[in-house]
């Protein structure tokens, strides 16, 4: 059982996305670009009592600023309106903002019995399920009320408007609802049968204090693990410790001041005296146990440790073994957050072979890091950018993920979040570029990145992705006789956000050697190294080409030191290069 579509209306910075997921959900983004609070927002629904120690209820910071400033405005344009009851509280109710947090629930076969009572339609003979958190008004006619006296006594405009903001909006009189997706109730007992387990990314904290160490979650994840036997065996091995602290404290030592007493029958009275096992609960014997590492305690461990060791007992015990759960959903910010790269593969591991283990589960994580995308499952990931998310399950076909996986030097964070980037196809460019790039200390800002043929894909995500970022992708292609494809591809120049540029000749080597005075620079240079000496342009292009790489990482370390001078970079390159150089007006 799986969620496999979720729509969010107004959380925060996410205004309106509506996203189809994978069975493993990996979320990758910049800074402030909403990861946490999706993270946040997929567990709205599931929501209950038992599984909760937050409210239920959000509050005035969590619905969306740009749906905030749109209700303020219309509260603005119709003050004079509403002051002189020329507005229904019915028509007023439709200004009101609502935030919303639905998922769509995948069953089959036994599974089905789980989400009977979530099922709202049938769509080409499937029965969907779903479930819906909803934060909206219980009572228009109160905040209707409330803002009325507010206009009454003041013209309010956009100056003002930052004294009155909040009681323009009183979301104390919000509530909150957990309902299938057609509006009809979830039976309490439906709804407990989904849980939903969060760790945040601040776990620093709790891994700094010996007292924090294992002590609530280990202690968790020791009792779920312990049978009625072993409780029995426990309390067994207890009382045996008792008897021995008998036999070595011996009580009559202890208390003896009756052998000298004169008083008659002191010694008979205090041999009664005794010791008794006094069982604590479970709960305290267990709370004496610490977290360590190579016998040692976990505090005197680097942070990088604590966390890989903390988020594994951590996430073991929140889970436990509980049977009657249909779906937990689990979400991790940075689980790679403080480790080293082999630690970061192994939380990697961990985290494959839990997913594989643990059927009910369904796992959602944040990552800054390569090592978290899986390149064989691109259908996981799903990009934030500013508030809008877009999922690789939505948007490519199964012949680009067999693209992006074929890829050698896949980095999607490289890709979608540089603020300059080039995307190359072969080796010859990315040393011809790198090492004109590293001559510049003005280009030092450009990301590089090798690319097979084909980035029509690309370049529609990444447009959709960076849209009003400011950010720039440049494109660089071989030419390969093949006029279409150059067509297609210059479709999506556009010289403000995408610059897309093609060689003339076949393929680079020949537009090196044919762009300004680079063939006698070359010749002269390396005309005895190279046994150039008496070829036309012609022929030292093909004796270039046939040297593949050798050559041209010879030329290249003399382009980076300086000892080429005169060297002209081919035009389609330098045109890719003079367009990411040029400064653009970024959207914050």
């Amino acid at each position: 059982m799986k969620i496999t579509h979720v729509k969010i209306r107004n959380y925060r910075n996410l205004r309106d996305i509506d996203i189809g997921l994978a069975e493993t959900v990996a979320i990758i983004g910049e800074n402030n670009s909403g990861k946490s609070n999706f993270l946040k927002a997929i567990t709205l629904p599931f929501l209950t009592d038992d599984n909760t120690y937050i409210s239920k209820k959000l509050s005035w910071i969590d619905i969306n600023n740009e749906t905030k400033k749109c209700y303020y405005k219309k509260i603005i344009l119709n003050q004079n309106k509403i002051r002189n009851d020329e507005i229904t509280v019915e028509q007023f109710a439709e200004f009101l903002p609502t935030v919303s947090v639905e998922v769509n629930i995948q069953a089959s076969g036994a599974e089905e019995y789980y989400v009977k009572d979530m099922s709202y339609a049938i769509e080409d003979g499937e029965i969907q399920y779903g479930i819906k958190y909803e934060f909206a008004p219980k009572n228009c006619a109160d905040i209707f009320r409330v803002v009325k006296e507010v206009v009454s006594q003041t013209e309010i405009n956009d100056a003002n408007l930052k004294e009155v903001k909040m009681n323009l909006l009183p979301v104390e009189y919000y509530n909150y609802s957990i309902k299938v997706s057609d509006g009809s109730n979830v039976p309490y007992d439906t709804l407990r049968m989904f849980k939903y387990e969060a760790l945040e990314a601040e776990r620093d904290d709790f891994s700094k204090t010996k007292n924090q160490l294992g002590s609530k979650f280990l202690v968790d994840l020791l009792k779920d693990r312990l049978s009625d036997q072993d409780k029995l065996k426990i309390e067994k091995e207890y009382s045996h410790f008792f008897e021995a602290l008998k036999e070595i404290s011996d009580i009559n030592d202890i208390i003896n001041w009756q052998e000298t007493s004169e008083l008659k029958g002191a010694k008979k009275f205090f041999s009664h005296i005794n010791i008794l096992p006094n069982m604590p609960p479970m709960q305290s014997i267990l709370s004496s146990v610490r977290l360590g590492y190579s016998e040692e305690e976990l505090s005197m461990q680097g942070l990088g440790h604590r966390n890989l060791v903390l988020l594994f007992v951590l996430i073991n015990s929140l889970l436990g073994k509980e049977t009657d759960i249909a779906l937990d959903v689990l979400t991790i910010e940075e689980p790679e957050a403080h480790l080293c790269i082999n630690n970061t593969r192994l939380m990697v591991s961990f985290l494959k072979a839990f997913t594989d283990k643990n059927k009910t589960v369904q796992l959602f994580y944040s990552t800054h890091s390569t090592e978290f995308i899986n390149k064989m499952n691109l259908k996981n990931v799903v990009v934030l950018h500013n508030g809008k998310a877009y999922s690789f399950a939505d948007e490519l076909e199964d012949e680009d993920f067999a693209y992006l996986a074929k890829n050698p030097n896949l980095d999607l964070f490289k890709l979608f979040f540089s603020k300059k980037c080039i995307l190359f196809e072969g080796i010859s460019e990315e040393l011809l570029i790198r090492s004109y790039i590293d001559s510049k200390e003005t280009l030092s800002d450009i990301e590089v990145l090798s690319f097979h043929k084909g980035f029509k894909k690309i370049m529609n995500i990444w447009k959709k992705v960076n849209e009003g970022s400011g950010n720039k992708l440049g494109i660089i292609r071989d030419y390969d006789n093949q006029p279409n494809a150059k067509k297609q591809h210059d479709k999506y120049n556009d010289d403000k956000e995408i610059c897309v540029r093609t060689t003339e000749y076949y393929t680079l080597e020949p537009e090196i050697v044919n762009t300004g005075d680079n063939y006698k620079i070359l010749k002269n240079k390396y005309g005895d190294v190279f046994g150039w000496n008496d070829m036309t342009a012609v022929q030292l292009t093909e004796a270039w080409k046939n040297a593949k790489a050798t050559d041209m990482f010879t030329i290249c370390k003399d382009l980076a030191s300086g000892e080429l001078e005169g060297f002209q970079m081919p035009k389609h390159i330098q045109d890719v290069i003079d367009f990411l150089s040029q400064e653009s007006e970024e959207v914050l």
